[in-house]
Order: C-alpha cells, then sequence, then structure tokens
C-alpha cells in the first residue's frame, strides 16, 4: 500500500470515528441548511477538520477541495485532495447509518486514488487507476477485488439515487423516478456507501442529476476499476466538470440512458 492510501485511510478511519461518535448521540450535533436538501452539521465540519488535519500532517503542499469551501486550498501543487467529510449528512442526522467519508486523490488532473469509508459498518472501498477496486471489512473478515453486476434485464436492476440540492433538482429526480421505476425492480437511497456497492455488484446502476467533484471524483475510478461505466445524463465519459451521472454495469447503460432522455 502506498503511502497516499495508507494516509487516506488513516484519514477516513479518523474521521470514522468522529461521526460514530456524533451518530450515537455522544456529541452535540448543530445543523443549518445552506439550501433545500444541503445541510451541514458539526459532524460535518469537525469531520472536515480531523481529515484535514491527517493529510496536511503529511502533504502539506498539495492542493485541497472539500465541500465545506472554508477548508478548501489552492497551494499550485500538481496534487489536489478532494474530500467530502461526510456524505449522506440527511441520514446521519437522522440516526440511519447510511452514510460515509470519501477522499480521492488527484495528479495532473487524473484521478489516481478513490475511497469510500462507511464507519457504522466498517465498509471500505478502494480503488487505483489501472490496479482495480477492492472491499475491505474487518470486522467480517472481507477482502475481496470488485466487479459491478453481470445483470443484463432492467426488470431486475436496483438502482441507487440521489435527489439533489435543489427544489429544481428534486422535481427533476422525481420525474425521472417515475419513468424508471416501472421498468427496474427497486430504487435504493443509501448515500455514498451505494457506488461501493454498485462497483461490488450488489447495486446495478446509480443517477444523481446534481453531480458534484467530492461526491464522484473517486467513485467514478471505482466503479470504471470495476468494470462499470459512467456517463453523464448525454452519455459523454463523466469528469469533474459534469453536471449530471449514470453509473452502471455497462449491459444497462444504454437502456437507462434512453429512459433519462426521454421526453
Amino acid at each position: 500500500m502506498d503511502t497516499h492510501t495508507r494516509i487516506a485511510i488513516e484519514a477516513a478511519k479518523a474521521s470514522g470515528a468522529v461521526l460514530n461518535r456524533y451518530f450515537l448521540g455522544r456529541a452535540s450535533n448543530f445543523r443549518k441548511y445552506k439550501g433545500k436538501n444541503d445541510l451541514v452539521t458539526g459532524a460535518d465540519l469537525e469531520s472536515c477538520r480531523v481529515i484535514k488535519k491527517h493529510l496536511k500532517r503529511v502533504f502539506p503542499d498539495y492542493n485541497y477541495l472539500f465541500e465545506e469551501n472554508e477548508f478548501s486550498e489552492d497551494n499550485g501543487s500538481k496534487y489536489l485532495w478532494i474530500i467530502d467529510p461526510l456524505d449522506g449528512t440527511t441520514f446521519h442526522n437522522r440516526g440511519l447509518p447510511f452514510f460515509s467519508s470519501l477522499i480521492t486523490l488527484q495528479i495532473h488532473d487524473q484521478t489516481e486514488m478513490g475511497l469510500a469509508y462507511c464507519p457504522f459498518t466498517d465498509d471500505l472501498f478502494v480503488s487505483w487507476r489501472g490496479k482495480g477496486s477492492f472491499h475491505w471489512n474487518h470486522r467480517f473478515h472481507v477482502r475481496k477485488r470488485l466487479a459491478v453486476s453481470k445483470t443484463r434485464k432492467l426488470d431486475q436492476a436496483l438502482i441507487g439515487y440521489s435527489y439533489g440540492k435543489t427544489e429544481s433538482h428534486l422535481q427533476q429526480c422525481g420525474a425521472l423516478i417515475k419513468r424508471l421505476l416501472p421498468y427496474c425492480r427497486a430504487f435504493t437511497r443509501v448515500a455514498g456507501s451505494d457506488i461501493g456497492y454498485l462497483a461490488s455488484g450488489a447495486c446495478d446502476a446509480f443517477l444523481d442529476n446534481s453531480s458534484t467533484p467530492w461526491d464522484f471524483a473517486g467513485i467514478a475510478l471505482m466503479v470504471r476499476e470495476a468494470g462499470g461505466l459512467v456517463t453523464d445524463f448525454e452519455g459523454r465519459e463523466w469528469n469533474l466538470r459534469s453536471r449530471s451521472i449514470l453509473a452502471s454495469n455497462k449491459i444497462l447503460h444504454g437502456r437507462i440512458l434512453r429512459l433519462i432522455r426521454m421526453n
């Protein structure tokens, strides 16, 4: 394991301890809304501080891009850490265990490593460019290489989704679900962890109409390294500037895209 990955995992585990402390009610968690569906809490901010402290100790001159912008830094480096300290804030805030920390490393604008850590379940998903994606869980003695599902029929597909952060995102997502639901088996909503489960084959596709770098930079690498396909809603290869994201096992991708783009 290279130094970047080792330190990122240490940072994610430290963040996980913070998130679990708030989740279990052992710390007071203030809340405020940046938008209709855009919640920030004390757990978010403390997780930011903990992750940045761990990374800065070893990589002080790197660039940092956090979901909470006050923690971001541009130091003119070719190395960029992209961090979502708490993916699934609403679930975490309501006492549901579907939350994770996401940490991604880019070098020269190329995503080299991405991880998602789900502290309540101790699921750790890690991917490296050209080297595959992996799932580790020490609690349940899991250590395996990931591969997307082989589901061929949309009526057997389990699809994850996110509902965006604004009223228009929410309305568009509702329309998409209404359009897709008659054709698939079920929808699931379990925050960042469902992308790890997509890469592992437990879930068949994921869509989000309000894509952001901190949510999906590492996740896109993870799904691709597991054999999947990641595009925007127009079918273009997903990148940090994309406004939407569809990730799938490739087999279902074209059909889901056609349904998304129906007028």
